[in-house]
């Protein structure tokens, strides 16, 4: 007899705090997965409501490269608040 045991997922395994949970969710919404080191640190910096906002404007643009207008976003965020 062949025992299998069944790991999790390592997708899930990174999920562990409400900061990984919304990165992943932008990563995915965004189709922008291999940047996901970037949103975990946008979920750590900024608010999360302020994220989903931004990510649902930039879905609705069908841009080519939402992940890009997604960063010149926060950049511009940053811009008009310091200035």
């Amino acid at each position: 007899m062949e025992i299998r045991r069944e790991f999790k997922k390592r997708k899930e395994q990174r999920l562990h705090s409400p900061a990984h949970a919304l990165a992943d969710e932008l990563a995915n919404k965004l189709s922008d997965q291999k940047h996901f080191g970037f949103y975990l640190k946008m979920a750590l910096t900024y608010d999360h409501g302020f994220l989903r906002m931004l990510a649902g404007q930039v879905a609705e643009q069908k841009a080519k490269n939402p992940g890009a207008l997604f960063a010149f976003l926060i950049k511009k965020h940053n811009q008009e608040n310091n200035a």
